[in-house]
C-alpha cells in the first residue's frame, strides 16, 4: 500500500476514480462546497491530490483504497498542512500512511498539520501524536426571502429618482 501525490498534469487521468469519495466527503461534512470546487481548487494548485493505491493487487477496481486532499495555509506566524479530505476504505491497512503527508508538509515549510474530521478520527490519530486542540461546533443559519412591500407611491417615487 502506498499514498501516491497526483501531479496537476495527470488530474483528469484520476478524477474518475477519486471523485466519488470526495463528493460522499463533501456531502457528509458541511463544507458548503461540492466536488467541482476541489477539482478547480486542485487544477490551480492551492489543493493537493493523494491517492491511496496498492499496486500488489491484480485488478485496477481493487487497487484503489481511497484519496487525500491537501491544502497548503500560509499564516502569519508559519505554514499549516490542513487536510482537507481523507477517506477510503480498510483504513487500517493505510492509515499510518500520513507519515508521508507530514514528510511532504516538512518539505514545504509547514510547522504543523491540521484537519476538521469526525470525532472516530481522534482515536486513530492519537496513535500518530495528534492531539485535540479545538472542537468544531456548528449551527446552520435558515435564510429567509427577505421581503419588501412599497406602497404604490413608494414605487412611483423610486422610479423618478433613479
Amino acid at each position: 500500500m502506498e499514498l501516491v501525490r497526483i501531479p496537476i498534469q495527470e488530474l483528469e487521468k484520476v478524477w474518475g476514480v477519486v471523485e466519488k469519495d470526495i463528493k460522499n466527503a463533501l456531502a457528509y461534512s458541511s463544507q458548503l462546497t461540492d466536488s467541482d470546487f476541489v477539482y478547480d481548487l486542485l487544477k490551480e494548485g492551492k489543493f493537493q491530490l493523494w491517492i491511496l493505491w496498492d499496486r500488489k493487487q491484480k485488478l485496477t477496481t481493487n487497487k484503489y483504497f481511497g484519496v487525500v486532499v491537501t491544502e497548503l495555509i500560509k499564516r502569519k506566524f508559519g505554514k499549516v498542512c490542513h487536510i482537507y479530505i481523507m477517506t477510503g476504505r480498510q483504513r487500517h491497512k493505510w492509515q499510518h500512511l500520513i507519515s508521508k503527508i507530514e514528510d511532504f508538509a516538512k518539505e514545504e515549510g509547514c510547522q504543523m498539520m491540521e484537519l476538521i474530521a469526525r470525532p472516530g478520527w481522534q482515536r486513530v490519530l492519537n496513535l500518530f501524536n495528534y492531539k485535540r486542540t479545538h472542537v468544531v461546533l456548528e449551527k446552520k443559519i435558515e435564510q429567509e426571502e427577505l421581503k419588501w412591500v412599497l406602497a404604490e407611491d413608494q414605487v412611483v417615487e423610486l422610479l423618478h429618482n433613479k
